[in-house]
């Protein structure tokens, strides 16, 4: 019994002692300083007190980029009513003020864009539409049946200083067709089907390997079409070199040579001709009568003639549009070498003229000293030809073709019958020579023709 007293006793000595050491360790606490959580702020920026109780260093204001808004001393409501923002009911920040962390957007800028004045430049003087597709007859006196020799990448429209019938104003020959200046090199196109008849030098006496030939390396085409129970052929001239052999048949657009200036030429260029009938320099039409215009354009033909009827030669005629301003001048055939259009009996052709209406001023040479002018007005209409009737001091007195109550057939009628040797294609003269032996050898080249012609070799452009 007294053990166990003295066990209870010990137990209680032990436990006072407990309490009185951790009183004691609870007096000493109260002399050392907690650390103290600051404002809520992002924990990038969060950095604790010191426990020493030193304080800690101000730290730097962040740089602030121009342009970035700051915060306002305002409360939420009133800034979110700044932004345009309508609180929510019971809205209230945590602290209940919250200002220190609340900013005032910025008036959003709407996006724009700033577009200039468009500005419409003129075209420049060369450019032209697109060409018309062939064959093309919107009245039945036209006859737009070939395409043009020259693709519309590059010049393929008439000189206009030295067009068909015309002397270069008293300097040059007749003209028998017109020029093409394109860039030496530019393809030459067949302006039609049909088969080749003449491929080489010598054209113009039909003098096979002439080089001094006015035509230089020239190729003929007689057409699978007709006009009138006539037919026609086509005329390449002065090209560097040609593509085709005689016999050869070829399609619209085929290259058949390149551009050049070889036989009767001062610089690089197409010459063109249209001939109906035979295949000779006196049978040529004037070609810009036969060539599809460019798409809103058209081309004008007509007479200018005295007062009983008879045509008047190599006068010349100024174009004028609507503000006055010369856009063109042309001349009145030549005589003997050239020849009016079947049904038009025109003496003057310009095509390719924008639709619209024109002042034309014909100067008629009365002697050495004595000039007449003649003034009309006239319209074209795209896609066709405009007729018009001139006379020495009445002006314009019509607007229809001489035969124009019978016209020519709407289509093509003529189709050549193919024979091994065409009309005045010259044929080799036969000669005697040894006959071949037994025992063939190779022979590596072309197969030969009816009509050889000399072989040229486009040259190696740079």
């Amino acid at each position: 019994m007294r053990q166990q007293r003295t066990k209870a006793v010990v137990l209680g000595l032990r436990g006072l002692v407990l309490l009185v050491a951790l009183a004691a360790a609870a007096t000493a606490c109260q002399g050392v300083a907690m650390p103290t959580l600051p404002p809520a702020l992002p924990s990038s920026t969060y950095q604790p007190t010191p426990a020493t109780g030193t304080p800690a260093p101000a730290a730097e204001a962040p740089a602030v980029a121009e342009g970035v808004v700051q915060p306002v001393a305002q409360d939420a409501v009133s800034a979110a009513g700044t932004a345009g923002v309508t609180a929510p009911p019971g809205f209230q920040t945590p602290d209940g003020t919250g200002a220190e962390r609340l900013v005032q957007p910025t008036a959003v800028v709407p996006l724009q864009f700033v577009f200039p004045t468009p500005i419409a430049y003129a075209p420049p003087a060369n450019w032209r539409p697109p060409v018309l597709s062939v064959p093309l007859a919107v009245r039945p006196q036209d006859h737009f049946w070939f395409a043009r020799p020259i693709a519309s990448d590059s010049v393929n429209y008439p000189l206009g200083s030295y067009r068909y019938g015309a002397n270069y104003f008293g300097q040059m020959n007749i003209h028998a067709g017109i020029d093409i200046d394109a860039p030496p090199y530019t393809p030459v196109l067949a302006a039609g089907p049909g088969r080749v008849v003449w491929a080489g030098y010598g054209l113009f006496n039909f003098q096979l390997g002439r080089i001094d030939d006015p035509y230089g390396n020239a190729v003929s085409i007689l057409h699978d079409f007709g006009y009138n129970n006539q037919p026609l052929y086509t005329v390449y001239a002065h090209m560097i070199a040609h593509n085709v052999f005689v016999g050869q048949t070829v399609k619209t657009g085929d290259v058949i040579g390149w551009e050049g200036s070889t036989g009767n030429s001062t610089g690089p260029h197409l010459h063109f001709e249209v001939r109906e009938g035979n295949n000779g320099y006196y049978n040529t039409r004037n070609p810009e009568l036969w060539i599809a215009p460019y798409a809103g354009w058209g081309v004008l033909a007509g007479r200018l003639e005295t007062a009983g009827g008879n045509t008047i030669d190599a006068a010349q005629i100024d174009i004028y549009d609507t503000t006055g301003n010369k856009v063109h001048t042309i001349s009145t055939y030549g005589p003997k070498i050239v020849h009016g259009d079947d049904v038009w009996k025109e003496n003057f052709v310009i095509s390719d003229l924008p639709a619209g209406n024109y002042f034309l001023l014909a100067s008629i040479a009365k002697s050495a000293t004595e000039t007449e002018t003649v003034t009309g007005e006239v319209s074209v209409i795209a896609g066709q030809t405009n007729f018009v009737v001139m006379q020495d001091t009445a002006g314009v007195v019509g607007n229809s073709p001489p035969n124009a109550n019978n016209p020519p057939a709407f289509l093509p009628t003529y189709t050549p019958s193919y024979t091994p040797t065409p009309t005045n294609t010259p044929t080799i003269t036969p000669t005697r020579t040894p006959r071949p032996t037994p025992t063939p050898t190779n022979t590596w080249g072309p197969p030969r023709t009816a009509t050889p012609s000399p072989t040229q070799y486009l040259p190696i452009m740079p």
